[in-house]
């Protein structure tokens, strides 16, 4: 009879060890990479959230308190330079990183 305990104990501790296994290899790198998605996809909302803010604030600081010299409170001559230079800051900008980037390498 305590062959037979034996056999089980055996038996279910194989069985356990190789479920655990398993679920090691698969389960936890799955989820670790579905938790990288979701986390990664909640900063790139974030990030384009700030950065919409970002440039909503520089031109309404631009244009109440840097260019109040400009003229017009109501026209668009203050709105008009604030978007010209917020314009080209984010050019000289994108082009700066265009420059930075690496090229592709070529496949023979």
């Amino acid at each position: 009879m305590a062959r037979n305990r034996d056999w089980g104990d055996q038996a279910a501790d194989t069985i356990e060890s190789v479920v655990l296994t398993v679920k090691e290899k698969t389960t936890v790198p799955l989820r670790t990479a579905a938790r990288g998605v979701v986390y990664g996809l909640v900063l790139a909302v974030v990030g384009a959230v700030v950065l919409v803010i970002g440039v909503i604030v520089a031109v309404r600081i631009a244009d109440v308190w840097l260019l109040g010299w400009a003229g017009r409170a109501h026209g668009h001559r203050r709105l008009s330079i604030a978007y010209g230079v917020l314009g080209i800051v984010l050019t000289v900008v994108g082009l700066w990183c265009w420059s930075k980037r690496s090229p592709k390498a070529s496949r023979s």
